[in-house]
């Protein structure tokens, strides 16, 4: 599955060569054996300079395109996918192309096929031609079933026909691209095709190589890129080439550093943003200012692609050299309403890291109609809109009503940034969580969401009994949780840490040990720090439809007897504490030697013991 994943992705890399292509390559498939007029007609277009046996021929650009073989198409004869495989008698190109594309189709009858090929390649022209293209699409999907003929198909290479050499050539491409060990033994027959006599084979062979460069496995990608490197002249083609071989394989590039910067200011708009795109791609490149400018100077191109690349690199870039890109946040913030999908996505991803330095710069992004797109765009909005909820909340509170919606959304990463978003505006401002606490509370049974929603209400100074449960579930299985568990004990009331560090104590087991003491390590740096504001916190706050438990002593009450006998007694609201608690505390509260906060503590500790029980010895599953 990751070979084809793999493939697929380099087809859509094809593609692009395919159109550069399309309109230079126009005389391929007519079985021309005069490659003298061949010459002559490249050198008419003026494209690209390949020096080969003192020879200039102006062509190379074919080896970035779709390499059409011939006029014929896949077009088998009628109902020939339909018949059984015994139908197929190799008789004419047409029924031996028809072959590829059923094979393709039933890789279970591959096998059969095997002997046929074998024999076909023995063949006239024609039906070797069309054998090579049938086992070439085979390839794509199935390399392991056409092994039988790799010896074979490597000896076309050095077939006396340039035709057969170069779809041998193309085969190999096709092949080494999904199946490069096996391919292997062949490389320096296929690297002698470099300097063979037929340009349409040079040609090939450098689409070959460029392909069978894009295998994870390949060990000799830079050699095969130098010999490239060495047969290219034109800027153009070998930027093309660059841009698409470095989008899976950045490393490769390094070395082009030289060969790309000379290209950035190029009056050429094709060349500048595939250059600028190359850029972006570049492991380790050491921004300086200049470089910069050119980068955020070109958002302002009138060409679709420059700015698309450009606002790429920045993103790319942005991370490490934000002092330098920064002056691009306005722009950026403005291509958030760009028409063109990848120019918005790419600068929202460019603005998530931007976001820290100049907050107040995202005064005037308007983040609610991207929170509507589709999930490509939604989740790089909803990022962004969780940081500027880190940096400057004042920034994110104008979306907080389209952000508590969301907290309902079917898509989990979506309903979890929106949790932490309302945990941020929480802990800035209390209101902005009240009135959407009982949809917090939900999540909390939510195994997905329960994290999520934890750490919102703790950040905005609610302390639950479901969040203890929660928090003390993860500190039993604290190994898989450690990000959780440090986060929770950041933003954690220091005056109830050390309750909470008691029982993670309690909590160590062999296997458990050192991620525990980890936390209380953990605990102890937090309290060794100087005292919070206690102001917002708001201990096991009751349930909107529960009513409150009254903690009094009893000696402050007035009793009354109503008139159905029952005796109640009434307390001054001033001397009200609410508490969802039960009535346990009423012998151990003393209101003339506790104050409010101490109350507070004392639940706190009532309530992580009552768990203990239920939430940590319960019997593993």
């Amino acid at each position: 599955m990751l070979i084809y994943t793999f493939f697929a992705l380099v087809l859509a890399y094809g593609a692009v060569f395919g159109l550069v292509c399309s309109y230079v390559y126009d005389y391929v498939g007519k079985f021309s054996e005069k490659s003298a007029n061949l010459h002559k007609h490249m050198q008419k277009t003026n494209i690209i300079h390949l020096i080969h046996n003192n020879i200039t021929i102006k062509s190379v650009i074919i080896m970035i395109g779709s390499f059409k073989s011939t006029d014929y198409h896949l077009n088998p004869k009628s109902g020939a996918d339909k018949k059984g495989i015994t139908r197929f008698d190799f008789s004419d190109f047409r029924d031996v192309l028809s072959v590829g594309k059923y094979a393709f189709e039933h890789p279970e009858s591959i096998k059969y096929f095997i002997p046929k090929f074998e024999k076909a390649l023995d063949c006239d022209f024609k039906i070797k031609w069309a054998a090579l293209n049938s086992l070439s699409m085979i390839s794509k999907a199935n390399p392991l079933e056409v092994l039988p003929l790799i010896p074979k198909i490597a000896g076309l290479l050095e077939n006396s026909d340039w035709r057969i050499r170069k779809n041998a050539v193309i085969f190999f491409g096709d092949f080494g691209l999904v199946c490069y060990n096996n391919t292997k033994p062949y490389m320096e027959n296929l690297k002698k095709c470099v300097n063979d006599p037929n340009i349409d084979v040079v040609c090939a062979i450098a689409y070959t190589l460029s392909k069978i460069m894009l295998n994870s496995k390949c060990e000799e990608k830079i050699d095969l890129f130098e010999i490239l490197r060495e047969k290219i002249t034109s800027k153009v083609v070998l930027m093309d080439l660059i841009k698409n071989i470095g989008e899976i394989n950045a490393d490769l590039i390094k070395s082009c550093q030289t060969d790309v910067l000379s290209c950035l200011d190029s009056n050429d708009t094709a060349l500048k943003s595939k250059v600028i795109k190359i850029l972006g791609d570049i492991k380790d490149y050491e921004l300086d200012e200049n470089t910069s400018k050119i980068l955020i100077d070109s958002l302002k191109s009138d060409n679709l692609e420059i700015r698309r690349s450009s606002v790429y690199s920045i993103w790319k870039y942005s991370e490490k050299y934000p002092e330098y890109l920064k002056n691009a946040t306005d722009t950026l913030v403005e291509f958030t309403s760009s028409p063109d999908k990848y120019t918005k996505i790419y600068s929202l991803l460019a603005l998530n890291k931007l976001s820290y330095t100049e907050p107040l710069r995202f005064e005037n992004l308007n983040i609610n109609p991207l929170l509507d797109e589709d999930p490509d765009v939604i989740y790089p909005s909803i990022t962004l809109l969780y940081n500027l909820s880190k940096y400057s909340p004042k920034v994110a509170t104008r979306h907080y009503k389209k952000v508590c919606v969301l907290m309902n959304n079917p898509d989990k990463y979506i309903s979890k940034q929106a949790l932490r978003i309302v945990g941020n505006l929480g802990k800035y401002d209390q209101k902005y969580i009240n009135r959407y606490i009982n949809n917090v509370r939900l999540k909390l049974s939510d195994e997905e969401l329960s994290k999520e929603a934890t750490i919102a209400m703790v950040k905005s100074g609610y302390i639950e009994k479901k969040n203890l449960e929660i928090i003390l579930k993860a500190a039993d299985k604290a190994k898989y949780n450690m990000e959780f568990l440090r986060e929770i004990i950041e933003e954690y009331p220091k005056e109830l840490l050390s309750s909470l560090e008691k029982e993670l104590f309690n909590l160590k087991r062999t296997w458990n040990q050192e991620y525990i003491d980890d936390l209380c390590y953990s605990i102890n740096e937090k309290l060794s720090l100087n005292d919070p504001d206690f102001t917002n916190i708001k201990l096991e706050r009751p349930e909107i439809e529960e009513p409150p438990v009254i903690v009094a002593l009893k000696s402050e009450c007035t009793e009354v007897e109503l008139e159905d006998g029952k005796q109640v007694y009434i307390l001054d609201k001033s001397k009200c504490i609410e508490t969802s608690l039960s009535g346990d505390l009423l012998e151990l509260l003393d209101m003339d030697n506790k104050n409010e906060f101490d109350i507070y503590k004392l639940s706190h500790e009532l309530m992580i013991q009552s768990l203990i029980e239920s939430a940590i010895n319960e019997p593993k599953r």
